[in-house]
């Protein structure tokens, strides 16, 4: 696809304009004339990243830049000391037995999901709001022992998503470098 395609794309729906046999293969390298990326859908080789050795594989500024603006200095952007310290806040949620006692709730939501989902009768689906929808309500359910559906929960998924869409994921930033020496 030509540039300018891509980059609508890139601007509605980032997953969706990277092309399928990103998704299909266990590891693949991505390359644009601004950036290079590299998907990995192999389970050991993500742990080797995330885990084992993030240091080696850093995430790009230049995507940060991009994603700042909605994720702000989160886990998700930040790399090295600052990365390390918000895994060990978050990792708790994730070992032995929390993950356990955590589970039906995740469980609970994504039954709802499918029961949102199972009620379209063949109408189109936009796939990323209906999985947002249920990463906020597994969110909702573990973090505050309430569903989506309740009316606070609902509120607070609503305004996040209208500042989500008020925000360019495509900008200037995500694509050129700036120079180092600015902050």
């Amino acid at each position: 696809m030509s540039l300018l395609q891509y980059a609508r794309l890139f601007r509605k729906d980032i997953l969706s304009a990277q092309p399928i046999r990103l998704y299909r293969a266990w590891m693949a390298e991505f390359r644009t004339p601004f950036f290079r990326g590299y998907f990995i859908n192999q389970p050991d080789l993500v742990k080797t990243v995330l885990k084992e050795r993030p240091d080696d594989f850093p995430k790009s500024n230049r995507i940060g830049e991009g994603l700042r603006p909605l994720l702000g200095n989160s886990v998700f952007l930040t790399n090295g000391e600052t990365w390390k310290r918000q895994r060990r806040i978050i990792d708790p949620a994730f070992e032995g037995g929390r993950l356990r006692e955590t589970y039906p709730a995740m469980w609970a939501a994504a039954e709802a999901a499918a029961v949102r989902l199972g009620t379209r009768d063949g109408d189109i689906v936009e796939i990323e709001e209906e999985t947002s929808h249920a990463a906020a309500d597994v969110i909702f359910r573990t973090l505050f022992s309430i569903p989506i559906e309740h009316e606070i929960a609902r509120g607070v998924f609503d305004e996040f998503r209208t500042y989500q869409r008020s925000q360019p994921i495509l900008n200037i930033a995500a694509f050129l470098p700036l120079p180092k020496w600015m902050p």
